[in-house]
């Protein structure tokens, strides 16, 4: 889809720790897909007076699928600036024309890369690279819902790898494959598998470990940061229509050590997830959690990329150096899923979470839609991040609407909110819409 406002055809997944996916049936030959959307875009011009400026955009795609093991698709947003309302703006483009923020950095090269799987889900190695819209590591106690597209002026590849090794599953992330930016690793061990050879014990209690660190050297230079967790889950229902999970953590700053200030935290929560219905999913998870300094959990969250600039609003301290005053907290996360029995159902995925900050009263909130409408026409994609809503709100965000009026045609429209770090360390906000074509076809 056009431009910045593109959003990722992203299923939430609750943790595997949560989950066991049955194997998956395998497809069987090579598909060959490609696609062409034009169209037009008014985008603000993230400087000065920010001003409206309005594009011209060709975005060519080509993938290629081979089965349930292989899968990747190359392409990029080509935006030609048509009405610069800042002149000066208009010499600093590529070629005078093409815009001089999406291909001005390393990072930004590797957003011809939008999305490569090798390996399937029920694999013991698996490798996803391209764009993470709600990505979580793990139990997501430091990597929660992370976005690492959200700047629109910041076009990096992750990559995920997982690997089971007996009773241990690794887990490695890059937020930038090509820059020092987000690294974050988890082991866990499955405790069961370890100390009973009885298949009751296996998957059913877990112990994990996570780090992060953030280099702060791409997408804008901002102080690094890295933090730690270790975690524990036990299942206490395992049912094919039912699983509950209880589950316990506590994490720390890994590189402030300053004794006046509690950079760490502990939390307890439960995981419920249930299938009431065939095609239909449910997963919900509460947790109670002290913590306070400059740690919290999910630091590295949906709106991150924002808030290594300014941890809330848009011109205040970083997250790396912001203090949360010693409290208490209680985060909600849900999701669901509806799948279709026929092309006439419609398909749901939907995902929220939400903080409440006992002692400040701080609210954050993130939320998540993708419908396919009955008839299988018309697909619209939502998302919405909203940070402090109470003293210094900032909120995010991006609607993408795509209606197929004929089988290889479709129309677009896309709208949203967004954020331009600056230079000096702040950010500036401004709202974009686009309307587009696209033909398509596969074989």
């Amino acid at each position: 889809m056009i431009g910045a406002l593109v959003l990722a055809s992203v299923l939430h997944q609750a943790p595997k720790a949560f989950v066991e996916n049955p194997p998956a049936p395998a497809e069987e030959g090579i598909q060959f897909q490609a696609a062409l959307e034009v169209g037009g875009q008014a985008l603000p011009s993230g400087t000065g007076a920010n001003a409206m400026d309005v594009f011209g955009v060709a975005f060519p795609r080509l993938g290629v699928k081979g089965g349930e093991e292989f899968e990747f698709e190359l392409g990029a947003p080509l935006r030609v600036r048509l009405l610069d309302q800042e002149p000066l703006q208009l010499e600093q483009d590529y070629g005078g024309r093409l815009r001089r923020q999406d291909w001005d950095e390393r990072s930004d090269f590797a957003q011809l890369l939008r999305h490569l799987r090798i390996g399937r889900d029920d694999g013991r190695v698996q490798l996803r690279a391209g764009s993470f819209s709600t990505y979580s590591l793990g139990a997501g106690w430091l990597v929660n819902r992370y976005h690492n597209r959200i700047s629109p002026d910041y076009h990096p590849a992750g990559a995920n790898v997982v690997a089971y090794l007996g009773p241990t599953r690794v887990e490695l992330f890059a937020s930038d494959v090509l820059a020092l930016r987000l690294f974050a690793a988890e082991v866990r061990l499955d405790l069961g598998r370890v100390l009973s050879d009885q298949d009751t014990a296996f998957d059913r209690f877990l112990l994990s470990v996570d780090v992060a660190h953030d280099f702060g050297k791409a997408g804008g230079e901002t102080p690094a940061l890295s933090a730690a967790s270790v975690g524990f889950q036990a299942g206490v229902v395992k049912k094919d229509t039912l699983q509950l999970w209880l589950q316990a953590a506590a994490g720390a700053r890994a590189d402030t050590l300053v004794e006046s200030v509690p950079d760490y935290g502990a939390a307890l929560g439960l995981v419920v997830r249930g299938q009431p219905k065939e095609m239909v999913d449910l997963t919900g998870r509460l947790e109670a959690r002290r913590q306070g300094g400059r740690f919290r959990f999910g630091f590295f969250g949906a709106g991150y990329e924002l808030a290594r600039f300014s941890g809330v609003g848009l011109s205040e301290q970083p997250l790396a150096e912001e203090l949360l005053p010693g409290t208490f907290s209680g985060y909600g996360e849900f999701a669901a899923s509806v799948s279709p029995f026929g092309p006439e159902d419609l398909e749901l995925t939907a995902s929220a979470s939400g903080e409440y900050f006992v002692s400040t009263g701080r609210v954050d909130a993130d939320a998540m839609l993708q419908a396919h409408l009955p008839g299988g026409k018309t697909v619209a994609e939502l998302r919405v991040i909203l940070t402090d809503l109470t003293v210094h709100p900032r909120y995010s965000a991006a609607l993408a609407v795509r209606h197929r009026f004929l089988p290889s045609v479709y129309g677009l429209v896309t709208a949203g909110r967004e954020h331009f770090p600056q230079a000096e360390g702040h950010l500036r906000h401004g709202f974009t819409a686009g309307l587009g074509l696209g033909v398509d076809f596969q074989r």
